[in-house]
Parts: structure tokens; sequence; C-alpha cells
């Protein structure tokens, strides 16, 4: 039974083709053509999130960029042993983005980013072998970020932005209890939490740019969401957890450190590079708090995570063929932050090589159209839940699309 409480302790998390366990990192689609790299392409609005300071160095009193994106992802399990295998069946997910700045006087822009950060579905078999892990998941998570940036020479800037984030989150999944299966649904669509963005920008001369950013971890709180049984035994449906129609928990949307330089090597070819390190080792462990709402009963459930900080290494290009038409090709490499000892399949991730490539179209003065296709690669692990006892090797794949726009008010 212990098993059948500990599994509720992924209610939060889901799974991305990308930045370890289910940091979506899509806020722009020029950003994402180049192998992710993002902090010091200050091209349009859509900077905000990734550096808030580069929306200085933004061309035009009035930006507005916005996007959106298709993933479809793919994870594979088997047991050598039993020789039992399975894969998702996850729906296509659509991040998307929307980014505006407005410089009122010479020094100094504000702007806003609405972005999706976290998230994605995981659907497996609802007779899979690991059906009492969990047979759907879905988070969402919406981050709205107003900022500030301040030019403070033709070389440097700084910026800031405050984040409020809301999302929701559904989990799914069925276990045997005395004979019987037994499903569970979690559902809370009021998840919400409070961060911050701080960023410096450097010029030191035409052909170089460099960026650094921190995005604060935001402790997603999930109060009072709804519990759904299904076919619990009678004898037991007076009995917690069984009884419990609430849950509350704390999901942790990790902190993340970036730094990036670009360089211009001839007057069409553009080479990047950065590297992010991410916090997962702020989440250690997670409770959920399981509560009947008329008698005030309450079960406390817990699992270990375990989960390491870990860096993912970017490499990007942009080769300007004609004056309308940019290629882009980039590179990444993501470390999974899960260890073996605690992986579960509500966060299949294993470490990832992934291949980037888009085209950008430019129209006039200030209007961009760019277009984006990623295939990523994962590499196969064995993974063995010292807790839940669930082992195998686990693979990941996923193929990503994406299109925006941008236009720059120059006037």
């Amino acid at each position: 039974m212990r098993r059948v409480y500990l599994m509720l302790a992924a209610l939060g998390l889901c799974t991305t083709a990308f930045a370890g366990g289910y940091r979506v990192a899509l806020q722009g689609v020029r950003q994402a053509s180049m192998g992710l790299t993002s902090v010091m392409h200050a091209r349009d609005a859509s900077i905000a999130f990734y550096n808030p300071a580069g929306l200085a160095f933004v061309e035009g009193k009035l930006s507005i960029a916005a996007g959106g994106f298709g993933v479809m992802n793919n994870v594979k399990w088997q047991n050598e042993s039993t020789l039992e295998s399975a894969e998702t069946d996850s729906p296509l997910g659509t991040p998307l983005y929307f980014a505006a700045s407005y410089r009122p006087i010479e020094d100094v822009t504000v702007g806003v980013s609405f972005t999706t950060p976290f998230g994605s579905t995981v659907k497996w078999p609802s007779d899979w072998a690991g059906k009492s892990n969990i047979t759907e998941i879905e988070l969402k998570s919406y981050f709205i970020q107003p900022t500030v940036a301040v030019k403070f020479n033709e070389w440097f800037s700084a910026g800031a932005g405050f984040i409020y984030a809301m999302g929701s989150v559904n989990l799914q999944r069925t276990t045997t209890v005395a004979g019987n299966d037994v499903g569970l649904e979690l559902d809370d669509t009021d998840a919400h939490g409070l961060g911050f963005n701080v960023g410096a920008y450097f010029r030191p001369n035409e052909r170089v740019n460099i960026g650094l950013a921190y995005r604060s971890k935001v402790d997603m709180k999930a109060n009072d969401g709804d519990v759904m049984w299904s076919g619990t035994p009678t004898a037991l449906g007076s009995t917690m957890p069984f009884a419990s129609n609430q849950f509350s928990a704390m999901l942790p949307l990790v902190s993340e450190f970036t730094a990036g330089l670009s360089y211009q090597v001839t007057e069409r070819l553009m080479l990047a590079g950065e590297v992010s390190v991410h916090g997962w080792s702020k989440y250690s462990d997670l409770d959920i708090k399981l509560e009947n709402s008329e008698t005030g009963a309450t079960f406390d459930s817990y699992a270990t995570k375990n989960f390491k900080d870990r860096a993912v290494y970017k490499f990007g290009a942009e080769y300007q063929a004609t004056d309308m038409l940019a290629v882009r090709l980039g590179y990444y490499f993501d470390e999974s932050p899960s260890p073996a000892e605690h992986w579960s399949p509500e966060t299949p991730s294993t470490n990832l090589h992934a291949f980037t490539g888009g085209l950008g179209f430019k129209f006039g003065e200030g209007f961009y159209v760019d277009a984006y296709g990623q295939y990523s690669m994962g590499v196969e692990r064995f993974v063995h839940n010292v807790e839940s006892g669930f082992q195998g090797d686990v693979n990941s794949s996923a193929f990503i699309f994406g299109l925006g726009l941008s236009y720059n008010f120059l006037n």
C-alpha cells in the first residue's frame, strides 16, 4: 500500500523533450532555431523572458513578438527481465509566447511577456505495467512578467522582471487494491506562485554581444485541488486516503542561470554559444497532503526525488544568405536531473542530443517571420526506483516545430 501512496507524489510533473525534467525552453522561435541560445539575441521583445536587460538594446521604440510551437514527444520503456514494454501516446503539445516592449524615454525600456515555460502531457497505455505509477498527467503553467531595462551607456544595460505564475495539474492512475482496479484522478486548476528575473547585457563592440541572466525558482502552490476515486472497495471507501476529496502540494519550478555570447564572424555569419545551469537540486522530495473536507481527516504522502543540478550546453549559427533570408542551425546537449534510483515515468527524462534549424524572413525595415524545426534523441538508460520497484530501460525522442512573428516600430 505504501507504494500506492508514494506514487501520488508525482502529481506535479510531466515530461518535455528538453531542459531536464519538465522545463519547456521555447519562448522564442529564432532563439530555438539556433540551439536554444537566447540571452544575447536582442532583436525583438521576446528576449524579455530570457534576459530582461536585452530589451534596452532592441531597435525601435515599440517591439511586439509572438509565436507558437508543436511538440511531438515519445517515450519508450522495456523491462528486459519480463519483456514487458510500453510507449507513450501523448497529444501534441502547444507552447506559446507573446512579448511587447516600449521605450518611453531614451535609456529606459519597459515590457511585458506571457510565456508557458513549464508543462506538457504524458499519456501511457491504460493497462501498462506501470499503471499504478501513472496513466496520464498534464501540467500547464503560465508566466506573466512585467519588465524594466535601463541602458547605462552604449555597451551595457541591466534589467529586472517580476514573475506571476499560474497553472493547473491533472494526474490519473490505476492501482489494484484487494483485487480491484481503483482509479485516482487529482485535478487542480488554481496553482500559483511568484518569482523574479534579472539580467545584464554587454555589447563591447559591434561584433560581440554577451548576456547574463538569472531566473528564480517559483514555488507553485496547489491548494484545495479535487481528489476523485473510482472503483474503490466499499469496505475502504470511508478510510483514508480513499475518503479524501481534496489535496494540497508545493510544486517547484526550478531556477536557471544562463551565460551566453554571440560573435559576428563576418558581415553575414554569426555564431553563438551558451550554458544554462538549472537548480534541480532544490527538488529533493515532494509532499502531498490529502484531506477529507467534511471530516478534516488528512493523509500525508511523500516521495523522494533527489534531482541534481544540471546544465544545458548550446551552440548556434545564423547565416544571412540574402537581405531577406537568414538560415539557422543549432545543437544542444541536455543532462537529465533525475537519478536512476528515484526515476519515475511521470518525469521520464534522459540525456538528450538535440539538432535544430530554421529560416528567418525579413520584410521591410522591422517585420520578421521565423520558422523552426528540431529533432531530439534521448540516450537510453536503465532505471530502478528503490521506493516503487519500477525498473527497465527507457529512451525518448521528440520532433518540434514552430512559427514566430515580430515587428519593431523603428520610428
